[in-house]
């Protein structure tokens, strides 16, 4: 796991090294481009007017062949070798038709390609970067005029240029090298503030993997790292939630099964070993084993249907349900058994002039028969159970009171639980699985509806389904 968590760390710094180094080459190669035609145009125009001030200056010194010319050549060579110097460039003057009358450089070429040139600016200047030998030169000429027409010529390899450049070009390549040097320190910053996040995450992961359900971690800023943080949270005390539930899941069933199993053993082991001899005790003992199993039977199916709701293995219709034909159901269901115990059962129409329940009928009448045979069960004698419905907001809402003990504030989100019974409410008698308030909760939400717990005005509990309504078509 750490050696996982390192590789990351440095294949990220890595990467934010590679970005830094690639994005400086890039800057400075754009940035040398730019700079060498900069100074290479610089230097043409200046070159350019250098070359035209002693064009002028040659003008007025007479001709540059024939005995005069002869006469003077060795001051005029070592003078014209002196200006070369000066302006940094090979100086030659030739005729119109490019041969050399007179050089500042002993190896110039005997005759000059003067097409190459471009078109001359308003001085008579002409200039071109060209192939000169065996490099690249900038040329410049300007026009001789008097005793002989011609041009004075002045060439400087393009190299001389960038050369001259090389300190620019050493301080732009070291501030390149700070550059790259502050990116990657100051990434190895980013990057390790970012991926400390990610590695709490991994190894809080791997100690929920171990077992430590329900672990947090420290979520830090409002970023996707942060809700990825939240969102761990969340999940882990989902998980924690859902191995506590599995737990008491099974320490549930595996209670409520030992009981009709030990009822079960007891009675029919006192049968087999002649305790229950007479006929009256052997009834009432096979009158226990009768009910156990059918309370075993009961329980075993309930579990089933839960699993198949788990499983999403129950389909559901979605039609408009007749809330007419919902209540007649429920009346000839529990009327027989409200008043065996003494209490008054009142139906009232369900229907509303707003629309009529969306959903499965079948299983809308299983959970307001489970809802009315709750009622009944918690409702002493001489009580009163009422069922009625609302709409509005587009929803339809059925809503079933008692008299009994209510369900007290803090328990109500417990209710709808697997296994939970609430210790004001139950005996022995009537304590049941606890499991038909959880599969009415997950009923309704599979019909896209809500089902909630609060005081009634009867004094006891009132629970309400909710489900969407539609108009039914005439």
């Amino acid at each position: 796991m750490p050696k996982r968590s390192s590789s990351l760390v440095a294949r990220m710094r890595l990467g934010m090294l590679a970005v830094a180094s690639i994005s400086v080459v890039v800057v400075f190669v754009v940035f040398y481009a730019a700079w060498l035609r900069y100074t290479v145009s610089y230097r043409t125009t200046e070159l350019g007017r250098q070359v035209s001030a002693l064009a002028q200056g040659l003008s007025a010194g007479g001709p540059l062949s024939g005995e005069s010319a002869s006469a003077a050549g060795g001051v005029r060579v070592q003078l014209f070798r002196v200006q070369a110097g000066l302006i940094g460039a090979r100086l030659v003057v030739t005729d119109e038709q490019g041969s050399t009358l007179l050089s500042s450089d002993d190896a110039a070429a005997e005759s000059y390609d003067l097409s190459v040139l471009g078109e001359a600016d308003e001085g008579g200047v002409r200039t071109a970067v060209a192939a000169v030998g065996a490099s690249r030169a900038v040329v410049v000429a300007a026009p001789v005029e008097g005793v002989q027409p011609g041009y004075l010529i002045a060439l400087q390899p393009v190299g001389e240029i960038s050369g001259a450049q090389q300190g620019v070009l050493l301080l732009l390549g070291l501030s390149a090298l700070f550059a790259t040097g502050v990116a990657w320190l100051s990434g190895s910053l980013v990057v390790r503030r970012l991926t400390g996040r990610i590695l709490r995450l991994e190894r809080a992961a791997d100690d929920i993997s171990q077992g430590e359900w329900g672990l947090q971690v420290e979520v830090e800023g409002d970023d996707e790292v942060a809700a990825l943080a939240r969102t761990f949270n969340h999940m882990s005390t989902r998980v924690a939630g859902a191995y506590r539930a599995q737990k008491d899941f099974v320490g549930d069933v595996s209670h409520e099964l030992r009981t009709p199993i030990t009822t079960i053993s007891g009675f029919a082991g006192a049968m087999l070993d002649g305790t229950a001899s007479e006929p009256e005790v052997r009834e009432r003992f096979l009158t226990g084993i009768r009910d156990e199993a059918n309370r075993l039977a009961e329980l075993t199916q309930t579990l089933l249907a839960l699993a198949d709701i788990d499983a999403g293995r129950v389909e559901l219709d979605e039609v408009v349900i007749d809330t007419v034909a919902l209540a007649e159901a429920l009346r000839s269901r529990h009327q027989a058994i409200a008043e065996s115990r003494d209490i008054r059962l009142e139906i009232h129409d369900l229907r509303c002039d707003s629309g009529s329940p969306l959903g499965d009928e079948s299983r809308l009448l299983q959970i307001a028969s489970a809802l009315v045979t709750n009622a009944l069960t918690y409702t002493p004698g001489g009580g009163h159970v009422a069922v009625s419905a609302v709409c509005g907001d587009g929803r339809w809402s059925l809503r079933v009171d008692d008299t009994g003990p209510g369900v007290p504030a803090e328990q109500r989100e417990r209710v709808f639980q697997r296994f939970v019974r609430l210790d004001a409410s139950r005996s022995a008698e009537t304590g049941g699985s606890g499991l038909g308030l959880s599969i009415c909760a997950r009923l309704a939400s599979l019909m896209a509806g809500t089902i909630g717990v609060e005081d009634s005005p009867l004094g006891g509990a009132r629970f309400v389904v909710s489900l969407p309504s539609m108009i039914p078509e005439q």
